[in-house]
């Protein structure tokens, strides 16, 4: 072994402790350092940006004004505009037809059908609201066509003759056109009612118990009461 060779071996001996030393230092933190580390500067980020929301929507909310007093009146004429006396079942299907045949692509419109109940007597508690009794028809329209077709329709609801409350709308996916079933209720106003505030019932206390309701054990703390 030549001198040169000796010194090499030597200096890599000495250095060796420090070259391990320095590989188990950078496999910490490479392997169990760094992980936690990015997901402590991580979560620091998300707490920084929910704060920062935070902010805002307090901020926002502490601009926000009060909303007007319900007003019964306005409510009434409103109810009286949207919601037509005469019975408009048959504009309303019409309105409903020319929407689908506008709507849908040329070659693209299959099993059109439209088709009305019989009307009967709103037994929603939110009409028993206004001061009016409703009545409703129920009519469904059917068609297969595109999904475009499909939201097209259900943009123009807005603008039948009069008000209609949405059952149900299925969209049913399939090859080459999807099958959109839709159902209303044609709402007609009927004759003034009682006033909605008279109808609904004031608070009361507690009644008297009846001697045949059902009564509970008593608990482990009234031990001695009478069952």
């Amino acid at each position: 072994m030549t001198p040169r060779t000796g010194g090499l071996a030597e200096a890599l001996e000495r250095l060796l402790p420090l070259v391990t030393i320095a590989a188990v230092v950078m496999a910490g933190w490479f392997w169990f350092v760094q992980p936690r580390f990015g997901a402590y500067l991580r979560a620091r980020t998300d707490a920084a940006a929910l704060e920062e929301r935070v902010r805002t929507l307090q901020e926002a909310s502490g601009r926000a004004r009060p909303g007007p007093p319900a007003n019964l009146e306005r409510t009434a004429r409103e109810f009286e505009a949207r919601v037509a006396a005469e019975d408009r079942v048959a504009e309303v299907a019409a309105a409903l037809a020319r929407a689908v045949l506008a709507s849908a692509p040329a070659g693209q419109l299959r099993s059109f059908v439209i088709e009305s109940g019989d009307s009967m007597v709103g037994d929603d508690p939110r009409l028993a609201l206004f001061p009016y009794a409703v009545r409703y028809t129920p009519v469904r329209v059917s068609f297969e066509s595109t999904f475009e077709a499909a939201g097209n329709v259900l943009w123009q609801l807005r603008d039948l003759p009069t008000l209609v409350e949405v059952r149900a709308a299925t969209l049913t996916r399939g090859l080459p056109l999807m099958t959109i079933d839709l159902v209303v209720r044609v709402l007609q106003r009927g004759g003034t009612t009682e006033a909605a505030s008279a109808a609904m019932p004031a608070a009361t206390g507690p009644g008297a118990a009846s001697p045949t309701a059902p009564r509970l054990a008593p608990s482990a703390a009234d031990a001695g009461a009478p069952r």
